[in-house]
């Protein structure tokens, strides 16, 4: 009986390890970003073929997550860090040298072309206006897509 007892702590003990990883992968770190209505984000830094995964909390405190790359062609492309079909099990995208890999689905969305699909694992895209340095997106924007989180 003490035997089976070890192993029942044992087997609770992996799924709780398990849950709280899929939960550090799904929160991906995020660099914080703030604003009313309009985000502003210094691009000067980030390189060709790289991405990083911004957050922004919303007025019910929701962190959404979304991602900036920017592709070998020197130009900036925004997804949110959710895709139109695995959206559901909020686990987003990994960033991987020069590309995205869905971490439901596997999907490898080279950032190139992050807001073209395959089958129906699509980034959902983001709109935003880049001058110079900085991109600009619309908090409305970022909101429209609360509920991929």
């Amino acid at each position: 009986m003490r035997f089976g007892r070890k192993k029942i702590f044992l087997a609770a003990g992996a799924i709780i390890l398990a849950a709280g990883w899929m939960l550090h992968a799904a929160s991906a770190t995020c660099l914080p970003v703030l604003g009313s209505s309009l985000v502003r984000i210094n691009v000067a830094g980030l390189l060709n073929g790289r991405a990083q995964t911004y957050c922004y909390a919303d007025s019910a405190g929701k962190r959404l997550r979304f991602i900036l790359a920017r592709g070998d062609d020197g130009k900036v492309r925004t997804v949110f860090d959710a895709c139109r079909q695995c959206y559901t099990y909020h686990r987003g995208f990994k960033i991987s040298h020069d590309e995205l890999i869905c971490r439901v689905c596997g999907n490898h969305y080279p950032i190139e072309h992050m807001t073209k699909g395959k089958a129906s694992c699509v980034p959902a895209s983001l709109p935003h206006r880049e001058s110079g340095a900085m991109v600009t997106i619309n908090t409305s924007d970022l909101k429209s897509g609360g509920y991929l989180f």
